[in-house]
């Protein structure tokens, strides 16, 4: 009996080697298959972080860029407004030495160039300021008050209608302001006569 014993015992432990062989490869087969779905999954999860963070960048850059534009806008604006604030600060300025000008003597002399250069003034109207309506009439000329006319000068209609020449300092002001917004340049030549404006 003892071969017996022996033999089951051979037999155990081969079966065991075996079983323990097997176990063993079938582990490290396991190990194996798990190592690679795990190199897959992380791999799949490295381009899924990979890919949010390119559009987290994209979304960060994006946001900045719509910054920026806003800024170049507000800066733009700003800009605009300070330029628009000078402009109007420059003819208010012209607009107060234009009124300085109508106080002096020269004024007067500018006005009696106006209608010297009318030449016939048969069947014209002539329209003033209400202040210079008494300069006019002791040069010998009546003319109208008009509301229109504010910094001073003359404007001269024929009683036809066929002829309208506004010649005040309103005008050639307003046609200085517009030349200044289409050039960019402050060009008073058109005030001659006034003097120097600037």
């Amino acid at each position: 009996m003892p071969n017996d014993n022996e033999k089951l015992a051979r037999f155990q432990k081969a079966v065991f080697s075996e079983t323990e062989s097997k176990a063993a490869e079938i582990l490290s087969e396991v190990d194996s298959y798990k190592q690679e779905k795990l190199g897959d999954v992380q791999e799949a999860e490295l381009q899924r972080a990979y890919d949010l963070i390119q559009r987290q960048a994209a979304d960060i850059r994006s946001g900045f860029s719509r910054e920026i534009t806003r800024e170049k806008l507000n800066a733009r604006q700003r800009v605009l407004l300070r330029r628009k604030e000078l402009t109007e600060q420059l003819f208010e300025k012209a607009a107060d030495k234009l009124l300085n000008f109508t106080k002096t003597d020269a004024y007067q002399a500018y006005l009696s160039g106006l209608l010297k250069a009318q030449g016939n003034l048969d069947g014209v109207k002539i329209l003033a300021r209400a202040k210079d309506l008494e300069i006019l009439r002791g040069m010998g000329v009546s003319a109208e008050a008009s509301t229109q006319i504010r910094l001073g000068g003359l404007i001269f209609v024929d009683e036809a209608g066929h002829r309208y020449d506004d010649q005040t300092l309103d005008s050639r002001l307003k046609d200085a302001e517009e030349r200044f917004y289409t050039s960019g340049k402050g060009d008073f030549s058109q005030m001659e006569g006034v003097g120097t404006l600037a």
